[in-house]
């Protein structure tokens, strides 16, 4: 039994820690219930301040008597530096790095736990080594020394408290413990090698091992010994005859397997999974094969849940990755600057097929030798506890750690960086195998009698890639950009939905131009623009409006053109990307989330709700896609994608339509995709003729105003696209309707379908999760969208409410249930 009573107290800043200093009465201080970051814990006290930032101008200590019934140890999971613990006023361990856990043996009886985590911004005031560049995340260029997170240090990451004090759980952990320090799979003859470590009193000379199968099965059992000259560590091996391998979703089951070691009456457990990944790097690509299949990655870069607690339930970061996995991402990046996530994440991504890309927490900075082994251990510890976890893909050496000196006009050819050259290498190669790239961005050369290109370079190696997006590129230069892998790309500054940003702001007015509101807008700290002055510009390039017009005399409309604006902006660099013959291998967006209200980079808000262009998104990123796509002269491309180990059969079929929807034009082939592969065709080779379907000869008015092609096996459309070629100069009443029924099932369709084709029809139905949004609509042909209960439940017996809107339309309509008349009116569209 573990009894502990916690204080959070609040002390003057000081070079030294003395935990004298608790005996004042007079420090403020709080009774809290377990320990956590002090910016969480003192959210709506008397100790909050009006600026988080302030958080990093006091000392803090967090203060318990544990009583405990047996000797053990006390796991400091996380602890910011500058730091120190000590129990009953002794100090047994230093803060270096909040990359890095603590342990400290505690003996049976009742103690005092005192953690001491110092003031940041005194710490900094000394004065250390200048590094050979700047950094342009924050002005504190002493940072470079500090290891700990820019979240809430550097004002692109900003509107949340820095992370300060135990931002991790501290366990206590009484009797004596059994901890797995090594795994390692080999998934071709299926054999586990193990090391677990003992601490406590007569280690057992013997521990036994067994695997479990996901549906708790044992399929293989061994034993474990003590090793010779060490009797604490027990190492073994146990093998499975044919392990089922694990794949990245979309492109097989992702299989696991629990791995339990028990050694005298106590255990310790291991998700792991069987799975080869490799890097193909030759000729400045980068491209990542599992299982000897090679897999576009798509998704996001990764954010913490709560940024502010930084440690959730299990369940909140399933929710969060399941939004991402259901929109078809299968991977997710945590980047150098923010923090690794918590264990429970490493688990959920490999039980949901989810490839994770994990930087060293090193960013912009230029490294200090002195702090190698540091950063070393960092990553040994990391990979260590998750070693034989089939969901780590990638390791790197950090964000930006070569491009930002290449920015700041330093001579990169002689910049020497053992740190992420040689030494992590070393590290990661030693402890789990997986690729490891120097820095993302990063680029290599083949012809060693070549110079090595920069790494801000777009069309080798790996890319930080925002010419559409940050610097305000047309949507063609995903074409030109030769991108070969970008880890980031595709930042902009976009909306949450009408209701968040209501109930967050009090009014959608508060857009573009509340104080409250741009606190949310991310902008890097030396520039002169923000990123909704770049969401305007596509805005204005789209649509040909003038947003800030738009937002003075019609906020819902402003705000929807701007997530309108952004979801065709990543549907286009996806949509080429994803061809075979782009020559790119993957791309993440910049970012998965939201820090905090407004409109940041994520494709969700900070509740964890995913923001519209998500839904877009959903399309090009599907494990079987099917994209169309203006190619001017070359006529009209359609890819259909099929990531599946299933051969896919079916016809493919055109209709092109005029402004009534009459078909002027149409046809259809069959067509067979291997499992793990793309077929491309024209449109003439679904006609049999040329009809410039793409009006790129104008010899005339365009042969159609819209085209649809879709994908039908046997009697069942499995994919579709739509390509507006004649949009509308301005919204009109366009007869737009959506219908309510029941299938076969008792599950819940609705169909969508206009007099006139629509760009960008967008469906708002609380409570329902769609399996399509915001999509194209063609003249007089029905739309058919599944709707499910978000929440998992049987469907309602009333059936999905909401409405339906276009930029085209000029009216925004109810769905409706069967026995009520289709074209209600519900308002004015967002359009109108």
């Amino acid at each position: 039994m573990v009894e502990a009573r916690w204080r959070l107290v609040r002390g003057v800043p000081s070079a030294e820690p003395d935990p004298a200093v608790l005996d004042d009465a007079t420090l403020p201080s709080m009774e809290i219930a377990a320990p956590g970051p002090v910016g969480h814990l003192v959210a709506g006290s008397e100790l909050e301040a009006a600026d988080p930032d302030t958080v990093d101008d006091s000392d803090w200590w967090l203060v318990a008597m544990v009583t405990v019934e047996r000797s053990g140890v006390v796991d400091f999971q996380g602890l910011t530096p500058p730091g120190a613990v000590f129990v009953d006023r002794v100090r047994v361990a230093d803060v270096e790095s909040m990359f890095l856990p603590v342990r400290c043996p505690m003996t049976a009886g009742t103690h005092e736990i005192a953690i001491w985590s110092g003031s940041l911004r005194t710490w900094l005031s000394r004065r250390r080594p200048r590094g050979r560049w700047r950094s342009t995340l924050v002005s504190a260029q002493g940072m470079r020394w500090a290891r700990t997170s820019l979240i809430g240090r550097a004002p692109v990451y900003g509107g949340v408290p820095p992370v300060v004090g135990a931002w991790r759980p501290v366990v206590v952990r009484p009797g004596p413990q059994v901890d797995l320090c090594s795994v390692g799979v080999d998934s071709d003859t299926g054999r586990v090698d193990m090391c677990a470590r003992w601490t406590g009193a007569e280690a057992p000379d013997v521990a036994t091992a067994e695997v479990l199968d996901e549906e708790g099965a044992t399929v293989a059992v061994g034993d474990l010994s003590a090793r010779a000259g060490s009797p604490a560590e027990l190492v073994g091996q146990v093998a499975l005859a044919e392990p089922r391998r694990w794949y990245p979703h979309g492109y097989g089951a992702p299989s696991t397997y629990l791995l339990r070691i028990t050694a005298g009456g106590v255990s310790a457990e291991r998700r792991i999974g069987f799975r080869t990944v490799r890097a193909a790097c030759a000729g400045g690509a980068f491209r990542l094969s599992v299982n000897g299949i090679d897999v576009f990655c798509r998704g996001a870069v990764w954010v913490p849940p709560d940024p502010r607690a930084m440690t959730v339930d299990r369940e909140v970061i399933r929710e969060q990755l399941l939004v991402l996995r259901d929109a078809g991402a299968n991977m997710v990046r945590v980047m150098g600057g923010f923090t690794p996530e918590q264990a429970e994440f490493y688990e959920l991504c490999a039980e949901l097929g989810m490839l994770v890309w994990q930087d060293a927490m090193l960013t912009t900075f230029d490294p200090p030798e002195d702090l190698d082994d540091v950063v070393c251990a960092e990553v040994d510890d990391l990979l260590t506890r998750h070693a034989g976890n089939p969901a780590l893909a990638v390791v790197s050496g950090g964000s930006e750690t070569l491009q930002q000196p290449e920015m700041m006009g330093v001579a990169t050819e002689s910049l020497s960086l053992p740190l992420i050259e040689t030494k992590l290498r070393g590290v990661v190669e030693r402890v789990s195998g997986v690729p490891y790239v120097v820095a993302s961005p990063s680029s290599w050369s083949d012809d060693t009698e070549a110079p090595t290109p920069l790494a801000i370079r777009s069309d080798n190696g790996i890319a930080h890639w925002f010419g559409v997006g940050g610097y305000m590129n047309g949507l063609d230069d995903v074409r030109t950009a030769g991108v070969r892998f970008a880890a980031e790309s595709l930042a902009f500054a976009i909306p949450a939905s009408d209701e968040a940003v209501e109930s967050d702001f009090g009014s959608l007015g508060a857009a573009g131009q509340h104080p409250d509101w741009k606190r949310g807008v991310p902008r890097d700290r030396t520039a002169s623009w923000d990123f909704e002055d770049v969401r305007d510009f596509y805005v204005r390039e789209m649509f040909g409006v003038d947003p800030l017009q738009v937002r003075r005399v019609d906020p819902g409309r402003y705000l929807q053109l701007g997530r309108l604006a952004v979801a065709e902006a990543m549907v286009n660099c996806y949509r080429f990307w994803r061809r075979p013959d782009s020559g790119c291998a993957g791309a993440l967006v910049l970012n998965a989330k939201d820090l905090r209200p407004g409109a940041g980079w994520g494709l969700l808000d900070h509740r964890g709700t995913a923001k519209l262009p998500l839904a877009a998104l959903a399309r090009v990123w599907a494990p079987v896609a099917l994209t169309i796509d203006n190619c001017g002269q070359r006529g009209l491309r359609i890819d259909l994608h099929n990531d599946t180990a299933d051969e896919l059969a079916g016809i493919v079929r055109l209709r092109a339509v005029d402004d009534a929807g009459r078909v002027v034009v149409e046809g259809e082939s069959a067509i067979v995709v291997e499992p793990w592969s793309s077929v491309t065709r024209a449109d003439a080779d679904l006609t049999g003729a040329f009809t410039d379907l793409s009006h790129a000869y104008r010899f005339g008015p365009p042969v159609a105003a819209a085209v649809l092609v879709e994908f039908v096996v046997g009697e069942q459309v499995m994919r579709r696209d739509a390509l507006i070629v004649a949009p509308l100069a301005a919204p009109i009443r366009s007869g737009l309707r959506a219908q309510a029924r029941t299938d076969d099932a008792g599950g819940w369709l609705i169909d969508v379908r206009a007099e006139t084709s629509l760009r960008y029809v967008c469906l708002n139905v609380p409570g329902w999760v769609l399996s399509d949004n915001c999509f194209h609509l063609v003249a007089e042909h029905t739309h058919t969208i599944r709707a499910t209960p978000a929440d998992g439940t049987a469907p309602q017996a009333s059936g999905p409410r909401g409405a339906v809107s276009s930029i085209d339309a000029r009216e925004t309509v109810a769905v409706v249930a069967p026995a009520v008349v289709a074209s209600t009116a519900v308002g004015p569209s967002a359009a109108s």
